[in-house]
């Protein structure tokens, strides 16, 4: 599973000293940039391929909230994988200490062809480390 643990800034809090929906978001975000990055697709060589990432339908479920200062993990799991009209769903799962499930962000990602400036299915030398094992728990 590709995962990263961080802890909750002051930044990506609330008044209330809970975790926003914008914080959510931002670590889904650099979590999937940080999964490319590590498998060799760094933003030089994406735009040398001139292929991007593209986001859409950010949905978030929160069962439990995340405060301040509180150290949490970040889980990434793909979801549709057969890049169905060159689009795919991915889940980015938040766990408490306790590895309690917190939140949920289903992000529905496609392919960007920067050159004819169309959705494309992504290109083979990247698309096999998202179909590496389909199961949960087993990517990365």
């Amino acid at each position: 599973m590709f995962q990263r643990i961080y802890k909750v800034n002051g930044e990506d809090v609330n008044d209330f000293m809970v975790m926003q929906n914008a914080a959510y978001l931002n670590y889904s975000s650099k979590l999937v940039e940080t999964f490319l990055f590590v498998n060799g697709f760094t933003k030089l060589k994406m735009n040398a391929l001139k292929v991007g990432l593209q986001k859409n339908n950010d949905q978030i479920k929160q069962y439990k909230q995340l405060l301040f200062t509180e150290i949490f993990s970040v889980k990434l799991e793909f979801k549709n994988l057969g890049f169905c009209q060159h689009k795919m769903n991915i889940a980015i799962h938040f766990f408490n200490e306790k590895e309690e499930l917190c939140a949920t962000v289903i992000r529905e990602v496609y392919w960007f062809d920067y050159t004819s400036w169309q959705t494309i299915s992504p290109p083979k030398t990247i698309a096999k480390y998202f179909l590496q094992d389909k199961e949960f728990g087993k990517v990365g």
